[in-house]
């Protein structure tokens, strides 16, 4: 049992509201489960640690002094909170509530994070789910923070230190607009962007930074002309004429690619690999472990589009 400031347990405090409540220590006693003398030895050793006598006994009843009185109040009200939160705790532990915080690339969202969605709000219908879409950079942060529950993204140098389950092998190719002579032959070589206006996403992401450690990529590509911060953006580029870009297989599943096009580099193969993210040493909750098996799960039908395969290794390159 819990011991409280003055050496006053809780054991001792729910006796002293039962008494209050019953006005007899024989029915009171009858209550809790105990005999009468240890109820009484109780409220003696509680009447002793806070200096106050808290009942009038006569023979046939007990009555609260005005000492009494004004302490049943605070007992009420304290016993009150940790009953309450006594039963937040377990309804997270049985899954009834909670909130989920997931961190997670703008195509991981849509292709991955979402879809499992509908099945986990039907099973657990009470859970909270915050997502937030974020670079990779800013993601790590999250997560090393403890501001989210975990992240879902790229490798990026800002995960050292986290522990990383690797999910998914993205590998990367054109997107470009349908009208795009890159698209019509029959393979994509990257070295056919020599050359080419191409947009890139800016330096925080990991997809700039797979990019531009692949040495056997153009420097176009390497070093675009123009970079954007949201995938959002770099679409809408590509629509204006403005260039094209090289971008994971998984962007092709994203509804915002709308008209556009994509094709995977034949030459050099390269792929992103999308982790799961957590904190080093801290267990998930209840809830946020549902979800995070949930979505590891949902990676597996990502799977199964062309080009992207589950990353079966362990830790990051």
């Amino acid at each position: 049992m819990p011991v409280l400031p003055n050496n006053v347990s809780l054991r001792q405090l729910r006796a002293f509201q039962e008494v209050a409540r019953s006005s007899t220590f024989a029915a009171a006693a009858r209550q809790l489960h105990i005999t009468q003398s240890a109820l009484s030895e109780s409220i003696r050793q509680l009447e002793e640690a806070v200096g106050v006598r808290l009942f009038d006994r006569t023979t046939r009843s007990v009555g609260l002094t005005a000492g009494g009185s004004a302490f049943l109040e605070d007992v009420q009200q304290s016993l009150a909170a940790l009953e309450q939160g006594l039963r937040r705790m377990d309804d997270l532990a049985s899954l009834r509530g909670g909130e989920v915080r997931i961190a997670a690339a703008p195509s991981v969202l849509a292709a991955i994070v979402l879809p499992a969605l509908p099945a986990l709000q039907r099973s657990h219908p009470h859970i909270q789910v915050q997502l937030f879409e974020e670079v990779a950079s800013t993601i790590t942060r999250l997560v090393r923070e403890g501001q989210v529950d975990f992240g879902i993204s790229g490798w990026h140098p800002t995960a050292q230190g986290l522990e990383a389950q690797p999910l998914l092998r993205d590998p990367m190719g054109l997107l470009a607009r349908a009208d795009d002579p890159l698209l019509q032959g029959p393979t994509l070589q990257a070295s056919q962007l020599a050359g080419r206006d191409c947009i890139g996403l800016t330096e925080d992401t990991a997809i700039s930074q797979l990019l531009q450690s692949g040495e056997s990529l153009p420097d176009s590509v390497r070093r675009p002309r123009l970079r954007v911060s949201h995938t959002l953006l770099l679409c809408q580029a590509i629509r204006l004429g403005l260039g094209v870009a090289v971008m994971p297989a998984l962007t092709a599943q994203h509804p915002l690619l709308g008209d556009l096009r994509f094709r995977p580099l034949a030459a050099p193969h390269i792929a992103r690999r999308i982790m799961l993210l957590q904190r080093p040493r801290r267990s998930l909750s209840p809830a946020a472990r549902v979800f995070f098996d949930a979505i590891a799960l949902q990676a597996r039908t990502v799977a199964g589009y062309p080009g992207i395969a589950l990353d079966g290794a362990q830790g990051a390159e």
